[in-house]
């Protein structure tokens, strides 16, 4: 599963909206899931530190596991998975890294391609499993390309090409929220920068209103036009 590109977590340590948090209390009482205390006294002593933030959500198994993220006494951040119901700390998926070709190799590939300059570059696993590098890069041109990458093979996967015109850019968030301010009063849970299947940037808002409920909303992140609404599962 590739990573989102942009996520701003307003309230840390509690699930998206009240009907979750009375369901994960609820499944806490019954002993399905175990407390956040005694999920947290186990991720700690494994990895000391700072808790950042914590989310409840449910793995592709249908699992509920504790995504818990850290800062360690070096000052890097951690990402941590545990099993909700047996407090099992989940141990991410690693690639055989023996097989995959050297990264030095793959970016020079990218820039003589794509001239530039490479401003990140991640090691994850696509929807097939198959390993890939997620590159981000500058062009000479001021513009942004996104590239996945074959791990193995060192064959793009997607070019950056598809999607909105090159080198349009996408709305800033905070014009984005002034505009929603208006016609969704509320407060803004989560934010989220998104591609869908066509390769276009939409983001996914969360909105709280007055009466609890929490709106699930998809712009278009170039235009600002409101794709989808509806209230969140």
């Amino acid at each position: 599963m590739l990573r989102p590109l942009l996520l701003i977590a307003l309230y840390a340590f509690v699930p998206a909206h009240a009907g979750e948090h009375d369901a994960v209390r609820r499944a806490v009482e019954a002993g399905e899931i175990r407390p956040l205390a005694e999920i947290l006294a186990t991720v700690q002593a494994r990895y000391p530190g700072r808790i950042l933030d914590v989310e409840i959500d449910r793995a592709r198994d249908g699992r509920r596991v504790y995504d818990i993220e850290l800062l360690d006494a070096d000052g890097r951040k951690i990402e941590v998975s545990v099993d909700a119901a047996t407090g099992a700390l989940i141990e991410p998926e690693t690639v055989g890294v023996d097989a995959l070709l050297p990264l030095s190799q793959i970016l020079r590939a990218v820039l003589a391609d794509h001239p530039g300059q490479i401003v990140d570059v991640e090691l994850e696993r696509d929807r097939e499993d198959r390993a890939v590098y997620e590159v981000e890069l500058l062009t000479a041109d001021g513009r942004t390309l996104e590239l996945v990458i074959d791990a193995r093979s060192g064959q793009p996967l997607d070019d950056g090409s598809h999607g909105h015109p090159a080198g349009e850019p996408l709305r800033p968030l905070p014009d984005i929220l002034d505009q929603l301010r208006a016609s969704h009063p509320g407060t803004v849970v989560e934010v989220e920068l998104e591609r869908d299947r066509a390769g276009r940037r939409y983001y996914e808002i969360d909105i709280r209103d007055a009466d609890g409920r929490t709106l699930e909303l998809r712009i278009d992140a170039v235009t600002g036009v409101i794709l989808h609404e509806g209230e969140a599962d």
